[in-house]
């Protein structure tokens, strides 16, 4: 039989007289009592965990720069000692330290010096070991806010005006840190949502956008999440991203390839294929019909309005994005015309927030026209996204509904479409070089993440 120590415990608490210890203290009331805190006394047994040195230097730091926050009183008790009433202190210990260390220390911000320490004192009937006991571990209970949530407020206070120094002095962190939650405040939304559920640690985040990008950081997250999903675990690990993934196609890839084959499918030289590609296609999609997008095949006859003197033309056709969850607005729109039979041109808008702007349906001399009404709408959401990619316009919170919609069109089948325009296009594009802002590194750039969720379905929004 092991060998056993004799529990020790702690002598019993005799009670004392709150309103004799407040007058012996010489503290007051409002409120609460408000003690002297050298008048405040401490036994470690009467708290629940040792004292953290850091946390007590965290709490003076703070309480320098902002004064002790009289929202958050001790918790004491009266004790007779030696036939005196003295006050214990036995919740917020880390608070009174903090607060007797400020005071030693001093270098108050003005105003904010600590005289007297904000107090609530337990009725000397409620005051035993084991109420202590529990007072202690469900007070205790309490979170720190998340690094996301602390960016969050960062943030806020930067709008509002405040200084990095006189955050980084008030809340007692470094410009290290600051930068770190702005890394995590600037990622996608998709990345916040793995953090907010707790798949993936806010330091983990911030260590991957570091190291890759934001845009980088959440594919390889995503990915990590998908590989732990399947394992039976709930959360990405370090290990696991350092794990390489098996080669499976993910549903962000398998939407676009779905997508892709569509658009073959609905191209009007589809029937130009060879049999054996044509077959092979239909056997692709035809599993999966419920799933993909409906595409009206009869074309429609627009009219034709030629320009005025001024190459101003009026509208024929207009295309408009979804709307805004918020506001119920459309966001963009994509107005075409047809001067003449065959002949296409556009005008663009997009306001989204306190972002705007808008591009004239005109015909110039210089101006560039399209054969057909969907290479018009193509080349207007080309235009739309370059524009798009500024500094501005990527703070607004309605923007990948908004790009999303743009690189829909963009793979969008052309009903219009003929074999003499096809081979119009090859002629020319064997005689003019390739304008080096569609070369990517020698690869095609990547599809916008946006477009890459929920899976098409059969009807149109």
């Amino acid at each position: 039989m092991p060998k056993t120590s004799p529990l020790v415990l702690d002598a019993m608490i005799v009670t004392g007289n709150t309103k004799a210890a407040i007058k012996a203290a010489g503290g007051g009331s409002s409120d609460l009592w408000t003690v002297p805190p050298d008048q405040i006394h401490y036994d470690p047994r009467d708290n629940v965990r040792p004292l953290d040195h850091d946390r007590v230097r965290h709490l003076a730091e703070l309480m320098k720069a902002n004064g002790y926050d009289r929202k958050k009183p001790l918790g004491c008790f009266v004790r007779k000692v030696g036939g005196e009433d003295r006050i214990f202190v036995y919740e917020g210990q880390h608070r009174y330290h903090a607060a007797l260390l400020a005071i030693k220390e001093g270098g108050f911000a003005k105003d904010k010096e600590i005289d007297r320490l904000p107090c609530v004192i337990d009725e000397s009937k409620s005051v035993n070991r084991v109420n202590l006991i529990y007072a202690g571990i469900t007070n205790n209970d309490g979170e720190k806010l998340t690094p996301l949530q602390l960016a969050e407020k960062v943030i806020e206070l930067q709008e509002l005006g405040e200084p990095n120094a006189s955050i980084c002095k008030r809340l007692n962190i470094t410009d290290q840190t600051i930068r770190d939650v702005q890394l995590l405040a600037n990622a996608p939304a998709a990345l916040h949502k793995l953090v907010r559920e707790k798949v993936v640690s806010s330091t983990l985040a911030i260590e991957e956008i570091r190291a890759h990008g934001a845009n980088k950081a959440l594919e390889r997250l995503q990915n990590a999440a998908q590989q732990v999903k399947a394992g039976g675990k709930a959360k990405v690990t370090k290990k696991t991203l350092d794990t390489p993934a098996p080669h499976k196609i993910a549903d962000v890839q398998a939407k676009q390839l779905l997508q892709a084959l569509q658009a073959v499918l609905h191209d009007p030289l589809f029937g130009k294929l060879s049999p054996g590609t044509i077959a092979g296609v239909h056997a692709a999609l035809t599993p999966h019909a419920d799933m993909l997008d409906t595409v009206p095949t009869k074309r429609t006859k627009y009219p034709v309005h030629a320009a005025d003197e001024e190459g101003r033309c009026r509208a024929v056709d207009k295309v408009l994005s979804p709307p805004s969850k918020r506001t119920k607005d459309r966001m963009a729109e994509i107005t075409l015309g047809q001067p003449q039979e065959g002949v296409w041109i556009y005008g663009t808008m997009y306001a989204i927030g306190s972002s705007y702007a808008s591009s004239p349906l005109r015909l110039y001399e210089r101006a560039r026209t399209f054969p057909t009404r969907m290479q018009a709408i193509q080349e207007a959401a080309r235009s739309l996204l370059k524009q798009l990619d500024s500094p501005h316009a990527k703070k607004q919170k309605d923007l990948p509904v908004v790009t999303g919609w743009l690189e829909e069109l963009l793979r969008a089948p052309d009903p219009d479409w003929t074999e003499e325009l096809a081979l119009a296009a090859a002629k020319q594009r064997m005689d003019e070089p390739a304008p080096l802002t569609e070369k990517v590194k020698g690869k095609r750039a990547p599809l916008h993440p946006a477009t890459a969720w929920p899976f098409p379905t059969g009807a149109r929004g």
